[in-house]
């Protein structure tokens, strides 16, 4: 068995990629547009509280990325969440789990970022924005960004990472070098305390209540997981990026959200007072013009084009190669997992991938009132995959102490044990103040029965195998072995 793993681990150390591609993966899809708008009405909303949800779920994903390192270091494949969960409790929650995490997510999440990264970049330009609002368009800058990098990902990974490390770069110091810039200026508002005044309280109920809003900020550092077959000594990279990347993230949305919190006046936006101006993109222009004039506004314009691209360039390169892997596995149609010839990219996935946010934008006509209850469902999904990731690791664990493990979880299992619990509890408490719970957990039902009822009839009667039986991990490897063989 470890003869085996060392074989693969031989193929996969030649990887034509290495840690700024990991690390600018792991970042470039956490900082979302939605995640840094999140981060701006978290701490409009919450103040102190929400600081201190961020620090609970900062917590959370440091643990949830032991989890995922030790899989990934187990199993270096393509189909990533997948292959780790088929391998600890069968191919059933396996398909649903990668489907909800990824598929859905990409629904919910994907569709958020297709109609904000236009937003929130062409609200810092007057005139373009205004003609995009008056033709009800204001999305179709982000349609045209989903476009263009599921073009560049056609042309294979190569290209993706050398796009991916200048995206993720330039986003990065230019929100940390506006928030900087907010913190040490003279504040515009008078704030009770660093942070701001809690509108819903600072009880335990209040702190737990923006959880899962503060955890949506840190989902998706996994996503470098699905590259492993393409990093050269992916067993090391990918702790180290997943980890480094949330303190990155954390550092960065702490700064900004502190910055924005001190130098824009927090008005309301309606007549009720239930919407205010830092829960609304038109508070960038304005904390960009208050730091640094009209050229402010145009480099933080610039800066979330960039944040959209190198989130919608992750995705394209992401998704496409989980499908490609559980199509191998025979979880999804064979032509999931057709490479084009020449570049090696899974085609018909990226092309299912720009189809998703394209098709769901344009069913909600880019409406921005629908985005934080598509950004919470999202954090549902990705919540039920991560608990059963979490599941199956400690299932190998203790049912396979053979297997190979380069990368291990320290003080096992209480890292997915604590994971797991506050996880859940996050998703108990998902609902915000001023939302209805309706709008988040029917969709994520909805969704994930029918992702559930696919993997039941898709497993059982089409591919006629058994539902909870997992999947030998020496027949996983065995498969990535000779993938990789036959690609060298």
């Amino acid at each position: 068995m470890n003869s085996l793993h060392q074989r693969l681990q031989a193929h996969l150390d030649h990887g034509v990629v290495g840690f700024p591609t990991a690390l600018a993966t792991a970042v470039g899809l956490v900082m979302a547009s939605p995640v840094i708008l999140t981060a701006t009405a978290g701490f409009s909303i919450g103040g102190v509280s929400f600081l201190l949800a961020m620090g609970i779920a900062f917590v959370l994903m440091q643990l949830q990325a032991t989890t995922f390192a030790e899989a990934a270091a187990m199993l270096p494949t393509a189909g990533s969440v997948y292959d780790y969960i088929a391998c600890g409790l069968g191919r059933f929650w396996a398909i649903t789990g990668t489907l909800a995490a990824y598929m859905l997510v990409h629904v919910f999440a994907g569709t958020a970022e297709t109609i904000l990264s236009g937003v929130m970049a062409t609200v810092n330009f007057p005139a373009l924005h205004g003609l995009l609002v008056d033709h009800h368009a204001t999305w179709a800058v982000g349609v045209v960004m989903v476009l263009l990098f599921g073009l560049l990902n056609y042309f294979g990974i190569t290209a993706f990472a050398k796009v991916e490390i200048v995206l993720t770069f330039c986003m990065w110091v230019t929100l940390v070098c506006f928030g900087i810039s907010g913190l040490v200026q003279a504040p515009v508002v008078a704030l009770d305390g660093f942070f701001g005044q809690s509108q819903v309280g600072t009880d335990f109920y209040s702190v737990m209540s923006l959880v899962g809003m503060a955890m949506f900020m840190f989902l998706g550092g996994e996503f470098v997981t699905p590259l492993a077959p393409e990093l050269k000594r992916a067993h090391r990279l990918i702790p180290r990026a997943m980890m480094l990347g949330l303190v990155l993230v954390w550092l960065c949305m702490v700064i900004w959200g502190a910055a924005m919190a001190r130098q824009v006046q927090n008005v309301p936006l309606d007549a009720q007072g239930t919407v205010h101006l830092l829960e609304t993109p038109d508070a960038i222009p304005v904390f960009a013009q208050t730091l640094m004039g009209p050229a402010g506004r145009f480099w933080l314009g610039i800066a979330f084009l960039l944040a959209g691209a190198a989130t919608i360039n992750t995705l394209m390169a992401g998704l496409p190669r989980i499908l490609c892997g559980m199509a191998r596995e025979g979880a999804l149609p064979a032509i999931f997992g057709r490479l084009h010839p020449r570049y090696g990219s899974p085609v018909f996935g990226i092309v299912v991938s720009v189809a998703i946010p394209i098709a769901h934008t344009l069913l909600i006509q880019g409406d921005l009132d629908r985005i934080m209850p598509l950004v919470l469902a999202a954090v549902c999904s990705w919540g039920f995959a991560y608990l059963l990731v979490n599941a199956s690791v400690i299932v190998l664990r203790l049912r396979r102490p053979d297997l190979m493990r380069a990368y291990r979880s320290p003080w096992f299992p209480l890292p997915q044990v604590l994971a797991s619990a506050g996880i859940a509890i996050a998703i108990w408490f998902i609902t915000p103040p001023n939302m209805n719970p309706r709008d988040i957990y029917v969709p994520f039902g909805v969704m994930l029965g029918l992702t559930a009822l696919y993997a039941a009839v898709w497993t059982r009667y089409v591919k006629k195998l058994p539902l909870f039986s997992p999947v030998p991990v020496e027949e996983v490897l065995e498969r990535e072995l000779q993938r990789a063989t036959n690609e060298a």
